[in-house]
């Protein structure tokens, strides 16, 4: 980057990037490589499937899907003869339309069927296929594990982006909708939990008289017919189906029913879990304008999830990980997941993108409903701190992996663009064009912008069509810089006072390397002066490279701040005085110019720095201040004597959050004084996060007895196995060859998928190639579990092995997910393993 911005630190990170950005190298990191992917057309469409009713028997024991679809076709074009419909390692029994068979063909992963007739356009044919299969993607049946005996066998659906067909025969298409009957039979004693509503229950054979809710004793042979019915039409990637034992817990929103599935025994946590999403509704309605549009919410909780949640219309599905009493490495529960997927209902769900290139549509408002949720639970300065976190994460991929435009039709696989910034940068977007509107149009056009396109599919256009015929503003200029183009404005700022004209002069220039995807912007920005006792708000509207602008103001400013509210995406280098720093720090009323004041002061060692950092560490009133003074604090004892101790004095701060920082910065300043406060936090500390930062920032020290200090902690149990996950980073840190054997191990099958994936990373990363380390990657790449195949796809490239090409080979001739694929794919095209 062309501007190192202090701004932006790790320790700012939230759950989702945190565990992946190595805490004390340069931040944000660099080496970006250019976007290399291929374009991908959107799909043409010959016809609609306008409705699907499904009946399936699961058999639990075969982990076999039998039964039929009926797909309710309407033809595009006159003469439609063929359909091909999407459908991958199915058994196909019979096609069929009324009572006559129709020919068919299956060609990989499609289906090909010639209808009875051609038909017109509009015309439509029903066609029931009867089939059986197996699926490797799309349905996943799940259960007890060497790890993890105890659990109960389960299965789930999965669709996105484009795995819905793995099955059921289908259309894969975000832009074509159908409604959906899913009529389900399963052993007695399990729930199946789909769309829409239920329409009956029913029990048969011998276990018919056993209680059909989940809970009865299930009897020899017997099953449980659920019939679900969704009569609002979406795409078929959002189908659910969730198969288990539940408990069920009921809640309301107004007139929403909700529901809540999880493991018998844990229904504590899920209360816990749930408990604000009837505050989440009531917001939603309120900021949307739209009410929530269908009739129940549903959330299910199921073991080896994909990913956190999945937003199937009505219908979420969450990692049972999330089922946890409070999380005991970050200041908050899982209120941003739930919130996030919530907000899906309306963002993907009811409006869907029309295409995958288009998906910010969909991720970027949900990401940025977690920051309207948390501005109406938390408050301002939360909600202010949450997309700071967003901030850091895109800075994160923009600086180290890539660079590309929200809107890119450039991909191999949908997944690739599933990252930060289709998420976190979407979601930014969505602010600055909050800010640059303000609240009350803002809303308008949202809501302007759902009912006009509800139950359908929409691109970037329909958005801003929707925002410029609601406000009367030309927003072309807006949506090509944030959204058709990359990158952020990177700003140098200088500023002179004239005292004879009594003017500010401020110099702005844009610094960012300008190129085809990477414009100059358009900047309509707020500066904020106090001058003689007076704050002024002056709008500026900065487009060139280097502007120059001159302020009349009543006396010489006191204290400048550029974008004081930090609503602009950006990169900034603005040399202040001490002076304003510390007036910021102590007087700004927004919580991330305090923050950024507190982070500008690093640099300086004098001791009325220090003093008034420590002051802010101690009392300032939001935390997310006070852990920005612990880093600058952290920065400046590695500099100045002293610092450190007084610093370690704050590491007991009542808050989480403080806490990191606080260890953040004595990992930094090393030395013994530091190294034997992060020991005792070691012993003392109730986060496991905490304890594995202040384990990294041992490691860091590379001191006497840190190899060992790992190790002792490799029998502690954690959330999620996050102190495994940190441990096995700080191993790979320090490079010891000690930890081979223990990584090696800790990838069999008697650990939970968490910890294996993460020693199956850290093998990358310790860079000790022999037999054994490729012998073992070579077999974690056909894994049972995808993360731990992709783990080991991403080690072998990293590790360069030139044995291991046959298998990745392999493993890639067999392999049905996508995204790992996409990390098999990778390892060859580097080079990495000889290819």
């Amino acid at each position: 980057m062309s501007v190192h911005d202090p701004f932006y630190h790790p320790v700012f990170l939230g759950r989702r990037a945190a565990l992946e950005t190595p805490p004390f190298d340069p931040f944000p990191p660099s080496g970006r490589k250019p976007w290399a992917e291929t374009p991908s057309p959107r799909r043409d469409l010959e016809f609609h499937v306008r409705h699907y009713r499904v009946q399936l028997e699961v058999d639990f024991d075969r982990k076999e899907l039998r039964g039929r679809a009926a797909l309710t076709i309407e033809s595009l074009r006159d003469g439609l003869r063929e359909v091909a419909l999407d459908a991958a390692d199915m058994r196909i029994v019979s096609v069929r339309s009324g009572r006559r068979a129709l020919a068919h063909a299956s060609e990989g992963e499609r289906l090909r069927i010639t209808l009875a007739s051609p038909l017109r356009a509009g015309g439509r044919a029903v066609v029931e296929i009867a089939y059986a299969t197996r699926p490797r993607k799309g349905f996943f049946f799940v259960g007890p594990t060497e790890a993890e005996p105890q659990r109960e066998p389960s299965a789930w659906s999965q669709g996105q982006a484009n795995d819905t067909h793995g099955w059921i025969p289908c259309l894969e298409s975000t832009e074509s909708r159908g409604t959906l009957e899913m009529i389900v039979t399963v052993p007695a004693g399990y729930r199946a939990i789909g769309n829409g509503r239920l329409v009956s229950r029913k029990a048969t054979g011998r276990g018919a008289g056993a209680r059909a809710n989940g809970r009865g004793p299930a009897r020899s042979r017997g099953k449980v017919t659920y019939h679900w019915r969704q009569d609002t039409a979406h795409p078929v990637y959002l189908t659910s189906l969730v198969i288990g034992k539940y408990a069920e817990l009921k809640d309301r929103a107004g007139s929403v029913p909700l529901f809540g599935y999880v493991p018998p025994g844990l229904e504590r946590e899920g209360r816990d879990l749930f408990r604000k999403t009837p505050a989440m509704i009531a917001t939603f309605q309120r900021v949307f304008g739209v009410p929530y549009p269908y009739p129940k919410y549903a959330q299910s909780t199921v073991a080896d999830f994909t990913w956190g949640g999945m937003e199937n219309t009505s219908a979420t599905t969450l990692m049972e990980r999330v089922l946890h009493g409070g999380n005991d490495s970050f200041e908050e529960r899982y209120d941003s997941l739930i919130a996030h997927e919530l907000a899906h209902q309306w963002w993907g769900d009811l409006v869907t993108c029309r295409d995958w290139s288009e998906g910010w549509l969909n991720e970027g408002f949900a990401t940025y409903s977690e920051i309207v949720f948390r501005e109406s639970d938390e408050g301002r300065d939360d909600a202010d701190y949450a997309r700071l976190e967003q901030m850091c994460s895109y800075l994160t991929e923009d600086g180290e992996d890539y660079r590309r435009p929200l809107v890119e039709t450039r991909w191999n696989y949908p997944s690739t663009i599933f990252d930060r910034h289709l998420y976190e940068k979407g979601a930014c977007v969505l602010h600055m064009l909050r800010a640059l509107l303000g609240d009350a149009a803002w809303r308008r056009s949202l809501r302007r912008y759902l009912e006009r396109h509800a139950f359908g599919s929409v691109e970037t256009a329909d958005l801003r069509r929707a925002f410029e015929e609601e406000t009367g503003r030309n927003l072309s200029w807006f949506f090509d810089q944030w959204v058709y183009h990359g990158g952020h404005p990177e700003l140098r700022v200088a500023r002179a006072w004239d005292e004879s004209a009594r003017t500010l002069v401020l110099t702005v220039e844009q610094v960012q390397e300008v190129d085809a995807l990477t414009p100059l912007f358009r900047i309509p920005v707020t500066l904020e002066v106090v001058s003689v006792g007076k704050r002024f708000r002056i709008p500026l509207d900065l487009h060139g490279r280097r502007e120059t602008v001159h302020l009349p103001l009543p006396g010489r400013p006191r204290y400048v701040a550029l974008d004081p509210e930090h609503d602009v995406l950006k990169t900034l280098d603005f040399p202040r005085s001490d002076e304003e720093l510390l007036y910021g720090l102590r007087r700004s009323p927004f919580t991330l110019e305090r923050i950024r004041c507190a982070r500008e002061l690093a640099s300086r060692g004098e001791e009325r720095v220090i003093t008034a950092l420590l002051r802010s560490l101690r009392t300032d009133r939001f935390w997310g201040v006070r852990a920005a003074a612990a880093v600058s604090l952290g920065e400046i004892g590695r500099r100045v004597p002293g610092v450190g101790e007084r610093l370690a004095k704050e590491a007991s701060q009542p808050s989480t959050r403080v806490r990191r920082g606080v260890l953040w910065g004595l990992g930094w300043i090393g030395g013994e004084a530091a190294l034997k406060r992060l020991k005792r936090a070691v012993a003392s500390e109730s986060s496991s996060f905490n304890v594995g930062l202040a384990l990294i920032g041992m490691a860091r020290a590379k001191g006497d007895g840190a190899f060992e200090a790992l190790q002792a902690e490799l029998g502690r149990e954690s959330h999620r196995d996050m102190l495994r996950v940190l441990v096995f980073d700080a191993m790979a840190r320090l490079q010891d060859a000690r930890a081979l054997p223990i990584l090696l191990e800790h990838t069999r099958p008697r650990f939970r998928n968490e910890a294996r994936e993460a020693a199956t990373k850290a093998l990358g990363k310790l860079g000790i190639l022999n037999p054994e380390v490729e012998r073992r990657l070579e077999e974690l790449v056909q894994d049972r579990w995808f993360r731990v195949r992709s783990a080991a796809a991403g080690s072998l490239r990293r590790l360069k092995s030139g044995r291991a090409e046959a298998a990745i080979r392999e493993a890639l001739r067999t392999e049905p997910l996508d995204a790992v694929r996409c990390a098999l794919e990778r390892a060859l095209a580097d080079g990495h393993t000889g290819a």
